[in-house]
C-alpha cells in the first residue's frame, strides 16, 4: 500500500528502456516527455520489486503487454483514490497511456470506476459542486439559465466545495452545518480522527442512511432512508454510462423511507410545494433540462 506510484513509474521507465513507447502519439499529442523520462528513470524493475512486493518479471511482462496491445485500457477504484496521494497516483496512470498512445482508440483508455452504486449517476445528476444535471457548469450564465427557467429559482452561479474543501472550511469555521446523504466521511476519510474531530465540533448534522454508521451517530438527526437498488423507483447509471431503470422489489422496513420522498417532504415543510415524491416526474424534468 501506497507504493502505487513506484509501480506505474517502473512500468513507464520499462516501455522507454525497452523503446516500445508511441512515439509518433507523444509527439502529437503530448508534451513534457523528456521531463517524464528523466523522473522515471531511477524507477528500476529492481527498486519498484522492493518497493512494491511485485516480482521485476511480472513488472517487466506487464510493461511490455500495455505497450504492444493493440488496445489496453486502464481501470481504477478507489483503492488508488482514496490515499494521500490520489492525484499523483491518477497521473502516473494517466502517463502510462499516454506514453503508450492508448487514448482516444475504441477499446482503449481510463477507466476510473466508481466506489459505489451509482455514484455516476450522481454526477449526471448534478450531485457535484461545480455542475448541473447533465455535467453542465453551474457558473456558465448561459446554461444556468435554462435551469432557472425550468425549477422556477435562481440558481446561485458560483460553484461550490467539495468534500475535501467542506473539511478546510469546517476547520476556518466557514462551514457549520452538513446534511450527509448516504455518505460516511468519517470512514472514507483518510484522517478519521480529523472527520470525527470537525463534525463533532458543528452546529448541526443530518444523516440520511440505511444504517447508524460511524457518521450517523454523531448527528443531531438520522432519517432512516432505503436501499435504492430494491427498495425504490429510479435509475442508475453502469460502468458503460449506460442509465438502467430500477424497480422497486420489496417494501422498505418500517420507519425507512425513500430517498427522494424524505427530499420532497423537506422541501415541501420549508414551503418549496413539491408536492408528492415521483422518480418519473423527476426523470423529466431532468431530460428537458
Amino acid at each position: 500500500m501506497g507504493s502505487d506510484i513506484a509501480l506505474a513509474n517502473a512500468v513507464g521507465r520499462e516501455i522507454i528502456a525497452a523503446g516500445l513507447e508511441h512515439r509518433e502519439f507523444i509527439g502529437h499529442a503530448t508534451e513534457g516527455f523528456e521531463a517524464y523520462k528523466a523522473k522515471v528513470d531511477s524507477y528500476t524493475l529492481e527498486y519498484a520489486a522492493r518497493e512494491t512486493g511485485v516480482p521485476a518479471d511480472a513488472i517487466r511482462e506487464l510493461a511490455h503487454a500495455l505497450a504492444t496491445a493493440p488496445r489496453a485500457m486502464i481501470c481504477w477504484t478507489l483503492g488508488i483514490t482514496e490515499h494521500h496521494n490520489a492525484v499523483d497516483n491518477v497521473l502516473a496512470l494517466i502517463d502510462l497511456v499516454l506514453l503508450t498512445g492508448h487514448v482516444g482508440r475504441y477499446g482503449s483508455g481510463v477507466n476510473p470506476l466508481r466506489g459505489q452504486n451509482n455514484v455516476q449517476g450522481g454526477g449526471d445528476m448534478g450531485a457535484l459542486p461545480d455542475r448541473l444535471p447533465g455535467f453542465q457548469h453551474v457558473e456558465n450564465d448561459e446554461l444556468r439559465a435554462r435551469f432557472d427557467a425550468e425549477w422556477g429559482v435562481a440558481v446561485p452561479p458560483k460553484r461550490g466545495w467539495h468534500l475535501s474543501e467542506m473539511f478546510d472550511a469546517m476547520e476556518r469555521g466557514e462551514l457549520t452545518a452538513v446534511y450527509c446523504i448516504g455518505e460516511n466521511p468519517v470512514q472514507s476519510e483518510a484522517d478519521q480522527e480529523r472527520a470525527i474531530r470537525l463534525l463533532s465540533g458543528l452546529d448541526f448534522v443530518v444523516a440520511q442512511d440505511l444504517f447508524l454508521t460511524k457518521t450517523a451517530a454523531l448527528a443531531d438527526v438520522v432519517l432512516p432512508a432505503t436501499a435504492a437498488w430494491a427498495e425504490s423507483e429510479g435509475t442508475v447509471t453502469n460502468s458503460e454510462r449506460r442509465v438502467q431503470r430500477i424497480r422497486k422489489a420489496v417494501e422498505p422496513p418500517d420507519g425507512a423511507r425513500d430517498d427522494l420522498a424524505i427530499i420532497f417532504e423537506l422541501a415541501n415543510r420549508m414551503g418549496a410545494s413539491w408536492g408528492e415524491a415521483n422518480a418519473e416526474a423527476v426523470w423529466d424534468v431532468v431530460a428537458r433540462a
